[in-house]
């Protein structure tokens, strides 16, 4: 059974608000709408973000009749995703291999967090010096 939602919130490397159609937990999009949500688009040799391009050896596994399944795009490039159906939301995380990168080199994402006055800054701020971050969660 499909469904458009009134609302779905993608978590990407931005925030974007598409137009998903759900088939029960999968998220159906417009395949010209992946550049915008992801940053690559489809194309016959695959998934591509300019002139880089991943292959899709078996197209059948995104294809849907009202578009494309987000999840299966976020899998053939590597991504992991998360997707709650009931909330209209989907977050689609960075790349195995940048993860796997970011590790090895012991580099945290350049995340915005609020210091101890309450003014923004950028993780960035602090390179070379030692740091802790404290995080929690009410749930």
């Amino acid at each position: 059974m499909t469904a458009t939602a009134d609302t779905t919130t993608i978590l990407a490397e931005d925030v974007t608000t598409p137009v998903v159609t759900w088939d029960g937990d999968s998220p159906i999009v417009d395949p010209s709408h992946l550049g915008w949500i992801l940053g690559w688009d489809l194309r016959p040799e695959g998934l591509c973000r300019k002139e880089v391009c991943v292959p899709v050896p078996d197209r059948s596994s995104l294809d849907h009749p009202d578009g494309v399944d987000l999840s299966a795009v976020a899998d053939a490039l590597g991504r992991p995703v998360l997707v709650d159906a009931d909330a209209h939301l989907v977050a689609i995380g960075a790349a195995s291999i940048h993860r796997q990168q970011a590790m090895g080199d012991r580099r945290a994402p350049d995340a915005a967090v609020f210091d101890l006055q309450g003014d923004r800054r950028q993780l960035s701020e602090w390179s070379g010096t030692r740091r802790l971050l404290v995080a929690f969660s009410t749930w």
